[in-house]
């Protein structure tokens, strides 16, 4: 069964979609790579101060194995500003009626 996710980044926001424009290559080479070591979706979603991580892969161990070998997305996140990697989450997805 997979495995959802989430990672808090605090920073600002606007200077991380600023980064997503200027590097925009370099982070679909980031995205490409995950999904060959096991992510199945991905996103980041924006708040006041921080942005989420929001991720779905095959398994805890593929993340952690991917996120131990990968470099960019670490000095891409610092270059927007963002201090470090997040402390990630995990959520065990669960079959409710009514999901969609």
């Amino acid at each position: 069964m997979s495995v959802i996710v989430i990672g808090k980044f605090n920073g600002e926001p606007a200077r991380l979609a600023k980064i997503f424009r200027a590097r925009a290559a370099e982070f679909e080479a980031v995205a490409a790579e995950a999904k060959t070591n096991g992510a199945l979706h991905h996103c980041i979603v924006a708040g006041d101060g921080h942005a989420l991580v929001i991720d779905e892969w095959e398994s805890v161990e593929a993340f952690q194995s991917f996120l131990a070998s990968q470099e960019m997305m670490g000095k891409l996140m610092q270059e927007a500003g963002f201090q470090g990697l997040p402390d990630f989450t995990f959520y065990s997805p669960m079959a409710v009626p009514g999901e969609f």
